[in-house]
């Protein structure tokens, strides 16, 4: 099921504000195998990490296979390397599935789970690249983005 929900859209803003801003500060990456970090957050979010539960803070780097958990009144905001913005809701479960940037090689691929919970996304280098390489794959569906902006509720 998606749809807006007013108030959710409204903190997501917010958050996506301050990604967007962090994102202009970003440093050099020298881990090659990193994809995104944690930009911004409120409490109560973990990162699941090779089999670890590693509590969210910002700089958190985030890899393939990790699994973001947010819980009641939680939100955090994530910066891709090619540029996405992700945003997630309260009582959030966001697994990154895939993740493949190498644009010089036009091999670029973004898939995602989300479990249960609220995403708001806008694309980056991989939807302008490839659209049809974004999908978010959800229990009753699977979305692929062929645009720049997408909320997702999974209740």
């Amino acid at each position: 099921m998606i749809k807006m929900l007013p108030c959710f859209v409204k903190k997501l803003k917010i958050v996506i504000i301050l990604g967007l801003t962090a994102v202009l500060h970003q440093p050099a990456l020298a881990d090659e195998n990193y994809i995104g970090m944690i930009k911004t957050y409120q409490p109560l979010a973990a990162v699941l990490h090779a089999g670890k539960e590693i509590p969210v803070n910002i700089g958190a780097k985030l890899y393939p296979g990790d699994t973001v958990i947010t819980q009641t009144d939680a939100a955090v905001g994530i910066i891709f390397m090619d540029g996405s913005v992700l945003s997630l809701g309260s009582e959030t479960r966001f697994e990154i599935v895939d993740f493949l940037f190498k644009p010089a090689e036009r091999n670029v691929s973004f898939t995602s789970k989300v479990s249960k919970g609220t995403v708001a996304f806008t694309s980056g280098a991989i939807g302008r690249i490839s659209p049809e390489s974004v999908k978010f794959i959800t229990p009753t569906s699977t979305l692929g983005l062929h645009g720049t902006k997408v909320l997702i509720e999974v209740k």
